[in-house]
């Protein structure tokens, strides 16, 4: 298994960072609106994902979420 460069670490804890980030920000969003965390954190995963930031930017989906490399093993793309 080949090592992880210092460029895939910095993006496999960026994208750790926004994934955990975004879905505590919507799931505390959704329970003020008195629904369960998880119906925050499911969309946090679709806005996040290749249906709106996808749509958006391609490019970040691409940063955050590689297809390819050492550190596509570390995250699971989503598409």
């Amino acid at each position: 298994m080949a090592a992880l460069n210092s460029h895939e670490i910095v993006a496999m804890f960026l994208a750790l960072g926004v994934l955990l980030a975004s879905a505590r920000f919507f799931g505390e969003l959704a329970r003020a609106l008195r629904q369960p965390s998880v119906v925050g954190e499911i969309f946090a995963g679709i806005l996040l994902g290749p249906t709106i930031l996808g749509a958006v930017s391609p490019g970040w989906v691409e940063f955050l979420f590689p297809r390819g490399g050492g550190s596509a093993l570390g995250l699971i793309p989503c598409v």
